[in-house]
């Protein structure tokens, strides 16, 4: 399994002109198409702190920012903190001092937020924050997932909301693929199955079908170098019970190409969107399609961690990707496609943001915005791609 590095970042800045690089593609049908309607980059600032990211991935692996009423919200090693997309101004949303492990929007209940949090060692801190006024304040939740053996609470990294059950809530825990499930609005949890341990292992993420309210899929890499999307089928009598798991893609198509974010749509039917380890795919139902692949040994595409994806609302064959690569960058790993990876465009800038890393890309009422951070610097930077 390939490991994301540190690598020397230059300092992000304020910049003027965006050009494209168009890249080839192995594939023979990968043909030079038409440019999109001309974007530019526009720069909404920097967090007025130093974040420290993981050593080995840029910051959070899944669910590190939300859009929300015209904030995005970025979980951070210092607190949340929230971007306001019509003054370009960031404040604070809570947690000073505290490292935010996932931040989550409840998709139906309006004003509704979810706080991950890494909780400081033998203090008996809660793991898992519920603001029901869109983040002005938060409350702990009554009873988080306990490691009775560590005396500690569980951290939450990825959460999903069931269709048409707005209090049933799942969440994959920080190891392995122990998923948690909450009936109560997300006050008290249970692991699936009444498990009474979690396991070890790469964390992993999970998704609804906007339409399928009786599967949950799951993407991991475990065990090591076995990378899949999984499925599962929750009780009719009893959601916390997850029954007859399959592996809908398995490592014959993945190898050892991790899951790094999951996406689906109510506009894209019953497709889901993976960002993996130097690939994009598309899974719907049985089928696999790639839309960018990289190969590390012939690399015409930068061998990068997919982190962020958008998919246009309007028209779901234009998308928008990135995330950073193992080891030095020398351009930005933002991509963009109008034809579903049938013509891929490199989007660079300029050469300030080279060595960049992509971190996510969140969906707004207007234009996409795109998170990057400067390990170097240790400061996070927010751009929406706004259409001229």
């Amino acid at each position: 399994m390939k490991k994301i590095v540190n690598t020397h970042i230059a300092q992000l800045a304020l910049f003027s002109a965006l050009f494209w690089v168009t890249l080839s593609c192995t594939n023979k049908d990968h043909a030079i198409g038409q440019q999109p309607g001309k974007r530019t980059l526009t720069d909404l600032g920097e967090i007025p702190v130093q974040i420290v990211g993981r050593p080995e991935y840029a910051l959070n692996e899944f669910q590190m920012a939300a859009y929300h009423n015209n904030f995005v919200f970025v979980a951070t090693s210092d607190g949340l903190w929230k971007n306001n997309l019509l003054t370009k101004e960031w404040s604070r949303s809570g947690f000073a001092g505290q490292k935010v492990a996932c931040i989550f929007r409840h998709p139906t209940v309006e004003n509704k937020l979810f706080a991950g949090i890494v909780p400081a060692e033998n203090t008996g801190e809660k793991s898992l924050y519920i603001s029901n006024d869109g983040g002005e304040t938060w409350t702990a939740a009554e009873s988080p997932v306990h490691d009775d053996f560590n005396n500690r609470y569980e951290t939450y990294v990825s959460m999903a909301v069931r269709p048409a059950h707005p209090d049933q809530i799942y969440a994959n825990l920080e190891g392995g693929t122990m998923i948690a499930v909450s009936t109560d609005g997300g006050m008290t949890w249970q692991r699936m199955n009444y498990e009474k341990n979690s396991n070890l292992g790469y964390r992993s993420t999970i998704v609804f079908l906007p339409d399928n309210p009786d599967q949950l899929f799951q993407g991991s890499e475990n065990p090591f170098d076995d990378a899949w999307l999984g499925r599962y089928d929750i009780d009719a009598a009893d959601p916390v019970k997850l029954t007859h798991f399959i592996k809908v893609v398995d490592r014959t198509v993945f190898g050892n190409r991790r899951p790094i974010e999951l996406q689906t749509h109510a506009f894209t039917g019953n497709s889901i969107y993976v960002g993996q380890e130097g690939a994009l795919a598309k899974v719907s139902g049985t089928t696999t399609q790639f839309i960018f692949k990289s190969e590390e040994d012939n690399p015409t595409f930068p061998y990068a961690y997919i982190y962020g994806i958008w998919v246009d609302p309007s028209d779901s064959h234009h998308l928008l990707f990135g995330g950073s690569v193992n080891g030095p960058q020398t351009a930005l790993s933002l991509f963009e496609t109008v034809d579903e990876g049938k013509t891929i465009r490199q989007v660079t800038a300029n050469p300030t943001l080279a060595t960049a890393q992509v971190c996510k890309i969140i969906a707004t009422n207007t234009d996409p915005a795109i998170l990057m951070y400067d390990p170097t610097t240790e400061r996070v930077r927010l751009f929406q791609y706004k259409l001229n």
